[in-house]
């Protein structure tokens, strides 16, 4: 699980950080960055994968677009720390991001824990690396992303591949679409894709006990359906249908036939079944009637997975638990710099005490957005004054001891 992440010149986010529980809530203005933090994170996990240049053309991406328009310089510095469930280290991988050789020039990997004390994972510096404390090795071959991308498991550490393995497998799911959804695919696929273009091939692949679970969770949103096949077709394309059982009757139906809340609802819950992967998902409501609303929000609460989801609907929170409220719901905002800044909704001044008195979407409704921005602003302000204070006291010098 990703328990803190950093990103420095990406897009809106100039020192930008945010601490994640297991589910995470973003809501927020229109334009203050919400779906911009999603894309950093599928930023974050194609460096660690090492296909930017794949990924940049997917997104009918340049460059030049990925780097923030308020920053002096030209590289994206990141940091993110994760700790696996029974695991007794904290892990944290950082970097620098060249954007002209979509390669890190820079990377350093630690691991920690209070009786231990810091380890040394891998350190990358001037074309040159080392794991652990060997010596310095430079670097012979090219690549994309993070030199982790490309080294083999031989030459990790447990606690490197779990660095790398946590980051490859987020999942965004931000740009789901029906059209894309309903295309037929030939190549075999480990996710769905971020516009759920392989959603055919990836559930061709799913298959026995964990078919059955699929199934039994999609029956719990639409009774009728029971089954749904990928099939090959010449070629090798896998077109896909769904089965559904009217009064003892099973008509089968091509995809394309299907209607998109049906579609939206199987992409991700097949997704859930990857069980390693943290889940990003936009405007998770798109498309879903609001009677399986509450269902669907259940589910993710309660899923394997590290789920991040961004909302405008006050129903969505509506159906969280106030406990659960309070932790995952970050309030997006911007500054009049223009920076993506992100706070706990709920701790926020006159918003906490609203979930003694109503429930946490209600809460959401009876608030001010605009004038709540306003109130972040001057909050970081003040932040930032006690910083500078601090520093100061640093450098001051010592008071001289009185003479007798």
């Amino acid at each position: 699980m990703i328990n803190f992440f950093g990103i420095s010149n990406f897009k809106s986010l100039v020192d930008f950080q945010v601490s994640l529980p297991k589910f995470t809530v973003l809501i927020g203005l229109n334009g203050a960055g919400k779906t911009t933090i999603l894309q950093a994170f599928d930023f974050l996990s194609q460096v660690m994968s090492g296909r930017l240049d794949e990924w940049l053309i997917s997104r009918g991406w340049d460059k030049a677009d990925i780097a923030s328009k308020f920053a002096p310089t030209s590289n994206i510095a990141f940091v993110a720390t994760n700790r696996q469930e029974n695991d007794n280290f904290n892990k944290l991988w950082y970097g620098s991001f060249n954007r002209k050789e979509l390669a890190c020039l820079y990377e350093m990997a630690t691991c920690w824990n209070d009786e231990q004390g810091e380890e040394e994972l891998l350190l990358l510096k001037g074309r040159q690396y080392r794991i652990s404390n060997s010596e310095m090795t430079p670097i012979a071959f090219s690549y994309q992303g993070s030199i982790l991308s490309q080294l083999r498991d031989t030459e990790l550490s447990s606690e490197l591949k779990s660095i790398r393995d946590t980051l490859r497998n987020i999942r965004s799911l931000e740009l789901l679409s029906p059209h894309l959804m309903r295309q037929r695919t030939r190549d075999s696929a480990t996710s769905i894709g971020i516009g759920g273009e392989k959603l055919s091939a990836y559930l061709h692949a799913i298959k026995g006990g964990d078919k059955q679970h699929l199934l039994e969770l999609l029956r719990t949103f639409y009774p009728r359906v029971i089954d749904f096949k990928s099939s090959p077709t010449k070629g090798g394309w896998k077109r896909l249908s769904i089965i559904e059982d009217f009064d003892g009757k099973h008509v089968e139906s091509e995809v394309r036939h299907i209607n998109d809340g049906l579609l939206r609802v199987l992409a991700m819950l097949a997704q859930t079944l990857d069980g390693d992967a943290m889940l990003l998902f936009d405007e998770v409501e798109n498309g879903v009637n609001p009677e399986i609303v509450e269902k669907l929000v259940n589910l993710l609460v309660n899923a394997k997975q590290q789920i991040l989801v961004t909302t405008h609907n006050p129903m969505i929170l509506n159906y969280l638990e106030d406990d659960v409220a309070r932790e995952s719901v970050l309030f997006v905002y911007k500054t009049p710099e223009g920076f993506t800044r992100v706070r706990p909704f709920f701790s926020l001044p006159g918003v906490g005490e609203k979930l003694d008195l109503m429930g946490p979407g209600e809460a959401f409704v009876d608030t001010d957005l605009v004038a709540l921005t306003a109130t972040c602003v001057e909050l970081d302000k003040q932040a930032q004054a006690a910083e500078d204070v601090d520093e100061k006291a640093k450098k001051a010098p010592a008071p001289r001891k009185a003479t007798a």
